[in-house]
């Protein structure tokens, strides 16, 4: 998690930002209508499926795209209309667009040096620059190097220090690390986290990938079909998600439909096929009798012997060996099918069976209320 200090303080509001392409009125939309705020010193991610519009949000923060209507604001000052050398804020693209004939000193210098703040620098500040950024990426062993020399996270790493030699306040990552492999992805991460802990910069990420934002962001804008459908903490967005879409979006679950038998104190009761109930936060609107849909991750359901009272009778249809896991789809009396995740122990791909009769048990506060 980033330092707390200054979590308050918006680096980047985006105020009914939209986007349409062509015609205003008739045009296709990129973006429907966005708000949101971005705090200094924070990692945080819009994450969405292609065509979501995340990287259209971030190309109009960069000012490579301009909105057709609303505000960008940083750090409270409308930047909507300003050229993106006059904006301070830099971009890490999926690409790392190096010149393969320069070496990787010289690629940060020059970038420094076609920055406004670079040029009010002399030569010796450009060099001292260049050197403590290779630091802060661990590649000064590597300044002498061209970009063909070096492999896929090193460039990435270069091409990053480029991104943050002119002191952006803001800096944007465009998917930076989608073409390097899952390895050195994961290695990635944490350096990405660290680097940003580092110098206290807000980064907004953009991926598709959900494991990326969730272990790596402070929060995280979900995205789809142009409009944001929920902002949280990694946690919240996972053990809370607010719609089916961001539901099925971030990791696995389990849809089940639900009857609400009661409410009280902010808990709702459910009752679910086979006349079982279970017990979950509430949302506005609920009323007894609603008929829902609630969301249950598969790691929080457990299989037991079909003897146990405090269980729902369900059939084990399938087994699916995972490594470290075991995923087991199971079928419930009215063939509701649910997937139940349990890790992987010694002996344990031999417990059950494919048409065994079993009980499936669900943790305490497993269940989510989707709205829609």
């Amino acid at each position: 998690m980033s330092a707390l200090h200054g979590l308050q303080t918006a680096a980047v509001s985006i105020r009914s930002v939209r986007k349409v392409y062509g015609d205003p009125d008739s045009g296709p939309v990129a973006l429907k209508s966005v708000d949101l705020d971005i705090r200094d010193n924070e990692f945080f991610t819009l994450l969405g499926p292609s065509g979501c519009g995340k990287t259209t949000l971030l190309r109009m923060i960069a000012g490579f795209e301009f909105p057709t209507a609303g505000e960008i604001l940083l750090y409270g000052e409308n930047i909507a209309d300003r050229a993106p050398y006059d904006r301070p804020v830099n971009t890490v693209f999926q690409h790392y667009a190096l010149f393969p004939h320069m070496t990787i000193a010289q690629n940060l210098a020059f970038g420094l040096e076609s920055h406004p703040m670079g040029q009010r620098l002399g030569k010796a500040a450009v060099a001292g620059r260049v050197r403590e950024m290779l630091a802060l990426v661990q590649m000064e062993r590597f300044a002498e190097r061209r970009p063909t020399q070096l492999s896929g996270g090193q460039q990435q790493r270069v091409a990053l220090a480029r991104a943050l030699a002119p002191h952006p306040k803001v800096l944007l990552l465009d998917e930076p690390l989608s073409a390097l492999d899952l390895k050195l992805r994961q290695a990635m991460r944490e350096e990405l986290k660290a680097i940003q802990a580092k110098t206290g910069i807000t980064f907004i990420f953009v991926t598709h990938d959900q494991e990326e934002a969730l272990t790596m962001s402070d929060r995280i804008a979900v995205l789809a079909e142009g409009e944001v459908q929920q902002v949280g903490r990694p946690a919240d967005i996972y053990e809370q998600p607010r719609n089916r879409f961001v539901a099925d979006f971030i990791g696995e679950t389990n849809f089940l439909p639900a009857q609400v038998d009661e409410i009280a104190g902010g808990q709702a009761l459910f009752r679910i096929p086979g006349g079982r109930t279970l017990r979950a936060a509430s949302r506005e609107g609920l009323r007894p009798g609603a008929e829902v849909t609630l969301s249950i991750r598969p790691e929080r359901l457990r299989l037991v012997g079909a003897e146990d009272p405090q269980a729902t009778p369900c059939t084990l249809a399938e087994q699916i060996y995972l490594g470290t896991d075991l995923q087991y789809q199971v079928s419930l009396a009215d063939g509701t099918r649910l997937r139940v995740r349990t890790p992987n122990s010694a002996g344990q791909s031999q417990r059950f069976a494919p048409g065994e009769r079993l009980g499936l048990q669900f943790d305490r506060d497993s269940a989510s209320v989707l709205l829609d």
